[in-house]
């Protein structure tokens, strides 16, 4: 765990995306790693899911996609670098997240979607939060995948 702004983080690892044919759209599921049995499910869009599914099944696309362009935008600079991404607010069943950047030696965040947030830190691997709070009230027990 972590301590960032006040707020107790638990770091999540990625374990599972599927694709749900009737919604057109993915279900990704991060495990915390503070609770074994404890998940974050999250659903993102078809192009956010596609690029995620690609990274885990290490398909390389014709053409970059949008998360490898931003990925070599970064490796442009010594001075800027994504330093962890931090799922921090529902609001009507919708999270938000955070991108911490090191700019120039200090720390700028921007606010953004989850799915933008995660597949740019799969990318780029570097780790991903979630608070405390977060966890509390929409993570899902399940046993064993």
């Amino acid at each position: 765990m972590e301590m960032s702004s006040s707020k107790v983080l638990s770091q999540l690892f990625f374990k599972r995306i599927v694709r749900e044919p009737m919604q057109s759209r993915y279900l990704m599921l991060l495990q915390d790693g503070s609770k074994k049995e404890r998940y974050l499910q999250i659903y993102i869009g078809d192009k956010e899911g596609e690029h995620v599914l690609a990274w885990v099944e290490s398909i390389t696309p014709p053409r970059p996609m949008t998360y490898d362009v931003m990925h070599e935008i970064l490796n442009l600079s010594d001075n800027l670098s994504l330093s962890k991404v931090i799922i921090d607010d529902c609001d009507s069943c919708i999270f938000h997240a955070k991108m911490h950047f090191i700019v120039d030696g200090k720390e700028k965040v921007i606010a953004c979607r989850p799915s933008d947030a995660i597949a740019m830190a799969l990318r780029v691997d570097v780790p991903i939060f979630a608070s405390h709070c977060i966890l509390e009230e929409y993570g899902i027990h399940i046993e064993s995948i």
